[in-house]
């Protein structure tokens, strides 16, 4: 042990990190480069009774320095804390020697019951408001924050958790005159990061851990830190970590097991909604427009647009239907298992698909296995998620009204049930969408018959995704997730944070492609299309990205998911011959690694991605032009007069 307050250090190759066992800080110098974290911060933890403590209100500290056979280690020993006696935990920090990586671990050895959120390891300083100091976070697609940026972020909708639509990577990075950091959180399923902020910067990030099912148990980081970097290197780096761990699973890896992968790559997307009824409980309920609340679309309308739109020349298509089961959409799940009868059933139905494949394309359709809904003939409370104390969680804001969240630990069963069901009837999906499962957080059950967790969650949801595989249908889900990306096939979308805000909101970064910049090679995603009222156009982020296009984007709810309407009409032909652009780059990027996006001569509006087989996109969001080149050679750009040539 070692103590009289002085600095305990251990040393890497280039790394050297000290801990104050005082304040429990600490300090890491990279090469040239420090870190430390904020003077201010202070390591502590709420306890289940709601109190705060701080480490350093343990009357009974150790602080240990040893040698391993893996590095270099500081070992802390808290106890003896002020009426919370039981609590015991350690935290281990340790240096790598074969990466480099300093691990940072907290390590719950008693009273685990009674921590509830811990807030450690602490954020850096980074106080100086300088745009060459940038916060990188993993929110939807990407955002990078100048130190001098002057809108700060709003409020998160998930808190910052890893795992969902605010984090779909597990971790964040910042970056200061070149030099950085990447902080990657090895048990992301309870923790998340938050940024405090002041308008004009500067920016700060940490992180919070918290309970499961009532208990805190151990929480991992690795820090790795370099010198001359921007953040694709963050993104690179962590993509290596993903393939050493076997998770990076390619899209070319998915399209040997399902071939129908390769038909996906090149399709316009089109979204569609056949039936609609609104329960009076429903937050989107509307007294005053008793229309509003129902409505129905007949297969055969939709067949009949289908191949209006291949005659058209739109084909192939990926044609996404909601409201096809009887009871409407967002009604009755998980009972989504016969077809509405009065849009034309299961003939109906059968016949939408085959206009589809006269096109070349696929058909998938819309289902929910989180949403448990009280009017669905299964509802059963003891199917539901419990919490400790066994209250069920639930509320009534989508169309079907009330309802409690299905334990994932029920979520295959039903999806074997109803495409067991949908078949006898004719039914065979080529793509099944399990909405929400890819951008809400993960579910507990404290229920004992079926007790859960919420990486047991994230597995059980996985395993849907695997099942849909096994049947040769394509899986896909509401956005993207890090913890997915090795099953899921495709998404509805994965956007930039900016897209999901009302126009002319003040937007809180820049946007950056860090999820593509990763996964771009395993995850189909579809792309807005829409120009927008303040004369932007969504098609330039669609090219950067090599995506897929929407040609069709009904919302499900007005004013939300980034449907807020009111950008510039276009033709038919003019839709068609966009997406036929976007869709001819996809097709020859979608098994590419997006190797590298960067802001030319550090201006934000010119941007360029680079792609692993000679592609590359260059777009100017300005002057709304874009540029596709291949091996040097420039085959394709938007012209002066502001129409584009046509990608065939």
């Amino acid at each position: 042990m070692e103590g009289n307050g002085k600095p305990i250090r251990i040393t890497g190759k280039e790394t050297a990190v000290s801990l104050d066992p005082v304040t429990g800080r600490i300090r890491v110098s990279h090469k040239d480069t420090e870190w430390a974290w904020a003077s201010d911060y202070e390591p502590g933890f709420f306890t289940a009774k709601g109190n705060r403590l701080l480490f350093s209100d343990a009357l009974e500290q150790e602080h240990t320095r040893r040698e391993t056979g893996l590095g270099q280690e500081i070992v802390s020993r808290y106890s003896g804390f002020p009426g919370e006696r039981k609590i015991v935990f350690e935290t281990r920090i340790w240096m790598e020697e074969a990466s480099g990586a300093l691990h940072l671990e907290f390590l719950p050895i008693a009273g685990q019951q009674h921590v509830a959120r811990v807030c450690w390891p602490g954020p850096m300083a980074f106080d100086e408001a300088r745009a060459d100091w940038q916060t990188i976070l993993p929110l939807r697609q990407g955002l990078l924050i100048p130190n001098d940026w002057p809108s700060p972020l709003s409020r998160l909708p998930f808190g910052g958790r890893f795992g969902t639509a605010d984090a779909y990577l597990p971790w964040f990075g910042q970056i200061r005159e070149g030099n950085g950091y990447l902080l990657v959180c090895d048990t992301p399923a309870n923790a998340g990061y938050e940024v405090f902020q002041r308008e004009g910067g500067p920016t700060r990030v940490g992180v919070w851990l918290e309970s499961s099912l009532g208990e805190m148990t151990a929480r991992r980081f690795r820090l790795l830190l370099f010198s001359g970097c921007t953040y694709t290197d963050l993104c690179k780096a962590y993509r290596r970590m993903v393939r050493e761990e076997g998770r990076l699973v390619t899209l070319e890896e998915k399209a040997v097991r399902l071939p129908s992968v390769r038909t996906l790559a090149g399709c316009s997307f089109l979204h569609k909604s056949v039936k609609t009824h609104v329960d009076r409980e429903s937050r989107f309920f509307d007294p005053e427009n008793p229309g509003k609340n129902d409505h129905l679309t007949p297969f055969a309308d939709h067949a009949a647009h289908v191949r209006e739109l291949t005659r058209a020349g739109a084909g192939p298509l990926y044609v996404h239907v909601d409201g096809w089961a009887q009871a409407g959409y967002d009604n009755c799940h998980p009972d989504a298992c016969s077809v509405c009868e009065e849009a034309g059933g299961p003939e109906g139905l059968v016949d939408l698909m085959a206009a589809v494949h006269e096109g070349g394309g696929l058909l998938g359709l819309h289902d929910q296995y989180r949403d448990f809904y009280h009017h669905a003939p299964s509802y059963d409370p003891d199917l539901a998620c419990q919490n400790p104390d066994g209250s069920l969680p639930g509320h009534a804001m989508w169309a079907g009204g009330p309802q409690n969240y299905l334990c994932t630990t029920q979520a295959g069963y039903f999806l074997r049930r109803n495409l067991s069901r949908i078949g006898e009837a004719g039914i065979h999906p080529d793509c099944s969408y399990l909405d929400v499962f890819t951008c809400n957080e993960g579910d507990e059950c404290a229920n004992p018959r079926h007790r859960m967790t919420r990486e047991e969650s994230y597995r059980l949801r996985c395993r849907c995704f695997s099942y849909l595989a096994s049947q040769g249908i394509l899986s896909s889900s509401e956005e993207v997730n890090d913890w997915a990306a090795g099953v899921q096939i495709f998404c509805h979308y994965a956007p930039y944070e900016f897209m999901m805000n009302p126009p002319g909101a003040p937007q809180p970064g820049l946007p950056v492609p860090l999820f593509n910049l990763v996964y771009h090679d395993c995850v189909i995603q579809p792309w807005m299309m829409e120009k927008t009222p303040e004369g932007g156009d969504y098609m330039l982020y669609a090219l950067l990205n090599a995506g897929a296009p929407y040609l069709e984007r009904d919302p499900a709810y007005p004013n939300i998911d980034g449907a807020f309407g009111g950008g510039e009409e276009m033709t038919l032909d003019e839709r068609i011959r966009r997406c036929r652009t976007v869709s001819a780059l996809q097709r020859e990027t979608v098994f590419a690694e997006m190797l590298l996006h960067e802001f030319v001569d550090g201006d934000p509006h010119r941007q360029r991605t680079v792609f692993s087989n000679g592609w590359e996109v260059r777009v100017n969001t300005r002057e709304d032009t874009w540029e596709i080149w291949h091996d040097g050679i420039c085959v394709d750009s938007s012209v002066s007069d502001g129409t584009e040539k046509g990608g065939e």
